[in-house]
């Protein structure tokens, strides 16, 4: 499951992205909701289970936080975020999920990087 690794671990670091919380940063309802965040622990091993897991964990976030996307491609980039962990999240079997991951990685690594930068422009 290399590429879940890749993908998981793409998706964790967003996670864990330490943003002060500070009134003197972005003020838009994305960047003030994107303050709100809490990591969670990364899986100690990349199961099915624990992607069903860690997606029912983190789905309600990302929804909310699409829906304060500051803009049309972030909230489109974030929507992807969120099919990818709606899938994960009633996944039952490990290698139609491997092979679900191996065929989006390329997209849900470009959405990453997309929440990435609009989490940027929020601290920077």
């Amino acid at each position: 499951m290399r590429a879940s690794s890749i993908v998981l671990t793409s998706v964790i670091v967003s996670f864990g992205v330490a943003v002060p919380n500070s009134s003197a940063l972005g003020s838009s309802a994305f960047c003030q909701f994107m303050f709100t965040y809490k990591p969670v622990s990364a899986p100690s091993s990349i199961t099915t289970r624990n992607y069903r897991v860690l997606a029912k964990m983190t789905l309600p976030f990302f929804e909310k936080l699409a829906a304060h996307a500051p803009n049309a491609k972030t909230r489109n980039d974030l929507n992807g975020l969120v099919a990818i962990l709606k899938y994960e999240e009633n996944a039952s079997n490990t290698k139609a999920l491997e092979a679900y991951v191996t065929a989006n990685s390329t997209k849900w690594a470009d959405d990453n990087k997309a929440l990435a930068s609009a989490i940027h422009s929020c601290v920077g």
